[in-house]
Order: structure tokens, then sequence, then C-alpha cells
């Protein structure tokens, strides 16, 4: 537990993303590169699949960072949708920072490099700005 009696995440970062194309290319590769740079990532690969919405609230909680990635079918699930309810209301409660990933097509998945490179720039700013307040190591 912290010293003011609040246990830390435990998730730093958690995806939020629609479709098993991204998840087989683009997040796919986030994961192993967060993995790979000691970031404990969530995803529901496994442990949510058709699970109780209120266990992906509860990851949502438990997760300092929440990278929304918006496809072109990001909207066809409600899920995603109830989970960006979730992230914009801990976001505006300073509980969550989100980043919103935008414009994601299976041309740029299969590239995830250079996404990866963009989204990496992104957390280390976020970071150094915030570095009391969000723990990412």
């Amino acid at each position: 537990m912290a010293e003011n009696g609040i246990s830390p995440p435990q998730y730093q970062v958690l995806i939020n993303f629609r479709g098993s194309e991204l998840r087989n290319s683009l997040v796919g590769f986030l994961v192993k590169a967060m993995r790979s740079g000691k970031i404990n990532v969530f995803t529901d690969e496994v442990e949510l699949r058709g699970t109780a919405l209120q266990n992906n609230f509860r990851r949502i909680e438990e997760s300092r960072v929440a990278v929304a990635i918006f496809s072109e079918r990001y909207t066809e699930s409600r899920w995603c949708l109830d989970e960006l309810v979730k992230m914009k209301e801990l976001m505006e409660q300073g509980k969550l920072v989100v980043i919103p990933v935008i414009g994601v097509s299976l041309r740029w998945s299969r590239n995830g490099k250079k996404l990866w490179h963009l989204f990496r720039l992104t957390l280390v700013k976020i970071k150094r700005k915030e570095k009391k307040s969000i723990s990412l190591e």
C-alpha cells in the first residue's frame, strides 16, 4: 500500500480498442513494446472477454493511463463507448490520463513502429509534465 493508504494502480496503461485486426497488429505491437519497457499494460485479451462490464470499469479505475484507439469500427462496440465514458469521468476527476489515438487504419497498424514512436513521445512528455502525480515506473 502507498503511504497515503491508497493502493497503487495495478496497471500503468490500459488500451481500449475495437477489433481483432488491431489486436493482432498495432495493439499487439504496443503491448509487446510497453512490456519490454517495463510498463505494466492491460488489454482484454484473455480475462475480460465475455465478462461483465463492471470488470472492465474496475480495470480502468486501476490504471494510471488509458489509451483509446479510435479505428473505423470503434463506434460499433457499445462496450468501447461505455468504457470511453468511464475514462472521461475519471479523467475529469484527475484520476486518469487519457491518450486518444485517432484515425487508425490497417495501413498504420501494419507499420506500428511509427505509431509506437509517437505514442512513446507522448508518454515521455506526460511523464515529465506530471511526474509527481503520474508514475509510469
